[in-house]
């Protein structure tokens, strides 16, 4: 029996996170230098917990939330949310027609799509594995093993873990409904009845007709976008450096799932790139507007546009 990708990304992502290395500046505003006197010997260098995140100076400073608390009526929108994004997956899409590429769509098809049936199922396999880490690692590793467990706040991790599961489930909301009402064919769908069978789950079932946009890509991108302005309030490994890396590896997580959904022959280069740009837009504004702008701490990354041969390029630095 294959294991579920999404419990394989969860192993995975722990397994990541032992490696991580967070540090608890006390210079820092969104930290509480509180040092515990009977914790203050806590990380030994023979205790297991070193291995984790190595704690500056064998003080254990807490962080602070200083920002509007996850409100009840962010409750509800998140629950409706959930539900219009659950009931969108069990509805069957419209079948508009639309079963071919726009602008440079073909060629790009032409060039990454994989040439074996096997493979293409494999780098879909990839995909899952690494949706699953992109949006379980804000949860996970910033709200349960940051906050909660290293740095023994509570309250940080719940707003983390509110303030996550609010932006995905309206992430999959939207996609759900553009996605049901647009009802564009995936790309292996003129395959159907050639190399394969129309009656596969692949061509028979209701996914067949959700190809824009991509569901993956949104998703990816609005984890990766949550890691990132966390980090842009919140030093949850340490700050500098170690929480720039971590921000510069979840795009590229996000970005390498979006390119296999196109290797394997499941979207179109518009599907990805308008699911792309629809979870980086919510990943970073929502816990904006909703919380970080209301604080009186400010962020501690700069982003910028920069001139670049056919178009700009967004950057940034912390």
């Amino acid at each position: 029996m294959r294991a579920s990708p999404v419990l394989v990304g969860v192993a995975v992502l722990v397994a990541f996170a032992g490696g991580a290395q967070a540090r608890a500046p006390e210079a820092l505003g969104a930290l509480r230098p509180e040092a515990d006197p009977d914790n203050v010997g806590f990380a030994d260098s023979d205790a297991p917990v070193t291995a984790f995140f190595p704690r500056a100076d064998h003080a254990r400073a807490r962080l602070r939330w200083n920002w509007p608390r996850f409100s009840t009526s962010e409750y509800v929108a998140t629950s409706v949310a959930a539900s219009v994004a659950v009931a969108a997956a069990v509805l069957r899409p419209t079948n508009s027609g639309w079963s071919r590429g726009a602008l440079w769509d073909e060629d790009a098809r032409n060039s990454l799509r994989l040439g074996s049936y096997q493979d293409r199922r494999a780098a879909r396999d990839a995909s899952d594995v690494l949706l699953a880490l992109t949006v379980s690692y804000p949860i996970l590793v910033d709200g349960v093993l940051a906050a909660s467990w290293y740095y023994e706040s509570p309250e940080v991790a719940e707003q983390l873990v509110l303030i996550s599961t609010e932006t995905l489930a309206i992430t999959a909301a939207v996609h759900g409904i553009v996605s049901t009402s647009v009802g564009r064919e995936r790309p292996f769908g003129r395959s159907c009845g050639s190399e394969l069978s129309e009656e596969s789950r692949d061509c028979d079932g209701s996914a067949r007709h959700r190809s824009f946009f991509s569901g993956h890509a949104s998703l990816a991108f609005a984890g990766a976008s949550l890691v990132c302005i966390n980090r842009a309030y919140l030093p949850l490994h340490g700050g500098g450096a170690a929480d720039a890396v971590t921000c510069g590896s979840a795009y590229v997580a996000a970005a390498s799932t979006a390119t296999l959904r196109v290797v394997s022959d499941m979207h179109y280069t518009t599907d990805v790139l308008a699911g792309a740009a629809w979870g980086t837009l919510a990943g970073l504004t929502l816990p904006w507007l909703l919380h970080y702008r209301h604080g009186t701490q400010r962020p501690k990354v700069g982003t910028y546009l920069v001139p670049y041969p056919g178009g700009v390029a967004f950057g940034g630095h912390f």
